[in-house]
């Protein structure tokens, strides 16, 4: 019997301690959930503050903006707070969802979080909130359902935000951006914002007047590169290294328009030192650097014509001498002789001022409508007499034709009358017994007009053929002023034409020039 009542109260004592145990496992079991939630809740709004501060770098707006984090159970009951929660609100745990919600959401069906419970759907609600201070304001409430593995809702997460204050930061951001793109839009020089693929993301004022909005484009879609080497590209180093470049580009726009340009490139990093974005500032040094040219052309050009202006005066000096001395000796030969020096270089003063003329005042062109063949015709009859008179023979060949083509008829015959005269020297300057001669060849081709000029003179090496349109260059020394050639190719080029030579030392030289038969409209008039 003292048996019997020994075993039932062990075995109670041992049902007593299985409940307990469980009890208390039970309870640990939702005090870990708890925690575990909480912590969720903390990290949630510590990775979006990180993330804000990755995208908005050094902008402080988000974090100004109290946004409030929380989670509730199935029962509405408040598990889990962010600190802007806690501040605002104080401490909520395990309170209704409802408690903080006034008017038509102050209870536990119509309360943002009653609503997901019965709908089981994502929400937006906008509703008004009091804070513990007693201050109450509207907010719009987004409000989510978290499952459990049998698929019924566990857990609710409301994230809400007030609206009056994102409003105001809205104004604030808006008015932010507004001053400081007046600030971008003032500065004088023009400025881009590359993105780390080199695609335009903002431009200023300036930039969008002169080459258009290109923004969304590739850098080197909007624009072409000349003369700067990968390597040596200030945007590459910019954005390889992280640090501010200058560099002197020519840059090439869509339309062909050239422009030369100082650039400077500055980093522009987030918060945690990430390279986001690289801003350029261009000045446009286009004006200096033709400046510049023409100031170093103007003293070369000075340089050259005071060479050839003493050779001339020199040249007309040993005239007079001859003449003088002819008339007080009465030797009539001598006269004659000074005569012919003097004419000569009365010929070449000429030309020498006719060639500066030209190169120092630019005129409009002034086309009229001729006949290829007259005009080729009344070029040769006027070089004709000339050329046959230093004994060179003048092989013209003219095919018959009506064509008729538009050219300013001065600025094409001084090209090519310089030709054939440089065509005569050269034959000139040939020393061999050989009989020289200077072809002159008109033909229609397409829709151009070709002129073929060549001699069997001296010829010309592979270096002095290289640089023989180059300004101020001449491959006659003293004798030529290397202004010639340069002003031809710039009549053909002028008229939408081509010019071509082809030579070789002591085999002599042949020139081509192509001119179109109508000039387009945009030549027409054109400086």
């Amino acid at each position: 019997m003292a048996f019997g009542r020994l075993s039932r109260r062990l075995a109670k004592i041992e049902a007593d301690i299985e409940g307990a145990a469980r009890q208390q496992a039970g309870q640990m079991v939702v005090d870990e959930r708890y925690v575990t939630v909480r912590q969720i809740v903390d990290k949630t709004s510590l990775f979006v503050d990180k993330i804000v501060q990755e995208v908005q770098g050094d902008m402080p707006f988000f974090n100004q903006m109290p946004y409030f984090t929380s989670i509730h159970d199935r029962d509405m009951r408040v598990l889990a707070t962010n600190s802007a929660y806690r501040q605002h609100f104080g401490n909520r745990i395990s309170q209704p969802s409802w408690a903080i919600y006034m008017g038509l959401h102050a209870s536990p069906e119509t309360c943002p979080v009653g609503q997901t419970m019965g709908s089981n759907n994502v929400m937006s609600t906008r509703a008004r909130v009091q804070y513990s201070s007693g201050v109450s304001l509207p907010v719009m409430v987004h409000t989510s359902p978290i499952y459990n593995n049998d698929g019924e809702i566990d857990l609710v997460l409301e994230v809400f935000a007030g609206i009056k204050e994102t409003h105001d930061l809205a104004v604030e951001i808006r008015t932010t951006q507004q001053r400081y793109q007046r600030l971008f839009d003032a500065v004088p020089s023009h400025i881009a914002v590359l993105d780390r693929e080199m695609r335009i993301t903002a431009v200023n004022r300036r930039f969008k007047g002169d080459f258009g909005d290109q923004t969304g484009q590739k850098f080197w879609t909007a624009f072409r590169q000349h003369d700067t080497a990968h390597y040596t590209c200030p945007i590459t180093q910019t954005i390889k290294d992280g640090t501010a470049h200058q560099s002197e580009m020519v840059l090439t726009t869509r339309d062909g328009d050239v422009y030369d340009m100082m650039v400077w490139t500055a980093p522009i990093h987030t918060a945690a030192g990430k390279l986001l974005q690289v801003l350029m500032i261009f000045l446009d040094v286009t004006e200096i650097r033709q400046l510049k040219d023409n100031l170093s052309q103007l003293g070369l050009m000075i340089g050259t014509l005071s060479h050839n202006l003493k050779g001339c005066l020199t040249g007309l000096d040993a005239g007079l001498y001859l003449m003088d001395t002819g008339f007080y000796r009465d030797k009539p030969g001598r006269i004659e002789e000074g005569l012919d020096v003097t004419r000569v270089m009365a010929e070449r003063i000429k030309k020498l001022v006719a060639d500066i003329l030209f190169y120092a005042k630019e005129r409009p062109l002034e086309p009229r409508s001729v006949y290829a063949m007259q005009f080729a015709a009344d070029v040769a009859a006027n070089m004709e007499q000339r050329i046959r008179g230093v004994n060179i023979q003048f092989s013209c060949s003219f095919i018959p034709s009506l064509l008729k083509f538009e050219i300013d008829t001065t600025l094409v015959r001084t090209a090519l009358v310089n030709l054939l005269e440089n065509a005569m020297e050269t034959c000139i300057d040939d020393v061999s017994d050989k009989a020289h001669r200077i072809g002159f060849k008109v033909r229609p081709k397409g829709d151009s007009v070709v002129f073929d000029i060549d001699d069997t003179g001296v010829g010309m090496d592979p270096a002095a053929l290289k640089n023989i349109f180059t300004l101020f260059y001449s491959s006659k020394g003293r004798k030529g002023t290397g202004l010639g050639l340069f002003i031809c190719r710039k009549i053909i080029e002028k008229h939408g034409g081509r010019i071509s030579v082809d030579s070789e030392p002591g085999r002599g030289t042949a020139f081509q020039i192509s001119l179109p038969i109508k000039l387009s409209g945009a030549r027409r008039g054109r400086i």
